[in-house]
């Protein structure tokens, strides 16, 4: 929110909502200042095993925190580094002088980044309605994983459409879909059977075109995991349609708190985001660094 020029943070606000979608046999630990999250049963999982910094470090501490992170992973396998931290709504990482330095240091040990927003939503905010699909497209809430066998081939549609999250080009997924697209499918299915997460599924004509992903974090958060369109179906409203029919129901949601959504820079679904009503709250600096003979895939 900012006022006369002021900007104020919601801080770990952003870096919570990165966390709530962990699967389930993830550890979350708090270590002082930071948190950190341990995916044992895939040591080569990167958002499975992440230093969240709840504070920048300075320049001059980066060797000490990687050092930090590396020594955190590696009795559980971790061959990268991979660690998290906030910044104010609309920094400037390039002029920034602070971050300016962090980064230097940063990319100097190797590390790359990806820069991610977060944007909220009160219940406050919450649509009234949600947009109408397109005439030929009906829109709806799975009842969950362990249905019947219609059930079962909708849950499995929505969750093969996450492919396109990775690219439109099959050559972009195929190879890392045997292994993490049912890496993936169990994260939701296992978050689901804790009524943790629901899926919500369009089709036109009765194919899957569109699929999003709801996670709670039964604690006030819920967040908007993903909105998947198949590249063919983009441009006719249908996430649209999809994320207004979703956020409808959380009206009257016991003691929910906040509706989050991430995005990369620049990508599509920031600018729908905003149209549903969701506000900026946080920057991610998001730097990881691949072991020598860490794998490419997840």
């Amino acid at each position: 929110m900012s006022a006369a020029g002021v900007t104020r943070r919601d801080d770990g606000l952003a870096l919570r909502t990165l966390r709530v979608g962990v699967h389930p046999e993830a550890l979350v630990i708090h270590l002082g200042t930071d948190v950190v999250v341990r995916t044992p049963a895939r040591p080569d999982h990167h958002e499975g095993n992440v230093v969240d910094l709840l504070a920048p470090p300075e320049a001059d501490e980066v060797a000490v925190r990687l050092e930090g992170v590396r020594r955190l992973m590696e009795p559980i396998g971790v061959r990268s580094l991979h660690l998290r931290y906030e910044l104010p709504v609309g920094a400037d990482a390039v002029t920034d002088v602070a971050e300016g330095a962090r980064a230097a240091q940063l990319t100097a040990a190797g590390c790359r980044v990806t820069d991610l927003e977060v944007l909220a939503l009160s219940p406050d905010e919450l649509p009234s309605s949600a947009p109408q699909p397109p005439a030929d497209v009906t829109i709806e809430r799975l009842v969950g994983p362990d249905g019947g066998v219609i059930d079962e081939r909708r849950w499995y549609a929505a969750s093969v459409l996450d492919r396109y999250a990775h690219g439109d080009d099959v050559t972009a997924w195929r190879a890392w879909d045997d292994a993490w697209g049912a890496w993936d499918r169990e994260r939701i299915a296992a978050l689901a059977r804790l009524r943790r997460a629901e899926v919500w599924l369009a089709s036109r004509h009765g194919m899957p075109v569109a699929s999003l992903t709801m996670v709670d974090d039964l604690d006030g958060l819920i967040v908007i995991d993903r909105i998947i369109t198949h590249p063919a179906h983009r441009r006719r409203g249908i996430a649209r349609a999809l994320l207004g029919a979703a956020l409808t129901t959380l009206h009257g949601a016991a003691s929910l708190d906040r509706i989050t959504l991430t995005v990369a820079a620049d990508a599509p679904i920031g600018a729908l985001g905003r149209a549903m009503g969701f506000t900026p709250v946080a920057d991610v600096r998001d730097w990881s660094r691949p072991g020598e003979d860490a794998p490419s895939a997840g």
